[in-house]
């Protein structure tokens, strides 16, 4: 029984870090946030995981409709940032689209929703959960295991 849970504890662990270290660029940040509610919105500015290339594309909808032209570019000092100016739009919800290519040419692509709300004077940004999430069920995963295991030698 001791070797079955150690068992399955390496396939869980091979399970969590594979897809990472096989994974192509990915959306490492963006400002505003995801989710995130701002007074004004006059820049998007996304972060990847590796450099990206020049042919990103940013856009701003709002109800399904185009909400600004935008023309986003390659930060000229770091080439994992997609930046774009925003003109201004009223309050409300949005969605943000974006594709770029990684550095292998993979297309990738996502989109986020935040709003704007220029009459509460402050900024409300979402905190993620998603990666300490899985941390904790990894934790709780190992704790488990090393118990189980600590148990059977008893």
């Amino acid at each position: 029984m001791r070797r079955f849970w150690l068992i399955l504890l390496v396939l869980w662990g091979t399970a969590v870090a594979v897809p990472r270290v096989l994974a192509h660029a990915e959306l490492v940040s963006a400002e505003p946030a995801p989710g995130s509610t701002v007074t004004a919105l006059t820049e998007l500015r996304l972060t990847f995981s590796e450099p990206i290339g020049p042919n990103g594309q940013i856009q701003l909808h709002q109800d399904f409709i185009s909400a600004a032209e935008l023309e986003p570019v390659v930060d000229p000092a770091d080439e994992t940032v997609l930046v774009t100016a925003v003109p201004p739009v009223p309050d409300g919800v949005y969605t943000v689209q974006w594709s770029v290519s990684s550095a292998d040419g993979h297309p990738i692509s996502g989109s986020y929703t935040l709003a704007i709300d220029s009459s509460t004077g402050q900024t409300n940004t979402a905190v993620r959960f998603g990666n300490w999430l899985w941390f904790g069920v990894g934790l709780v995963g190992v704790v488990a295991a090393g118990f189980l295991i600590s148990r059977r030698r008893s």
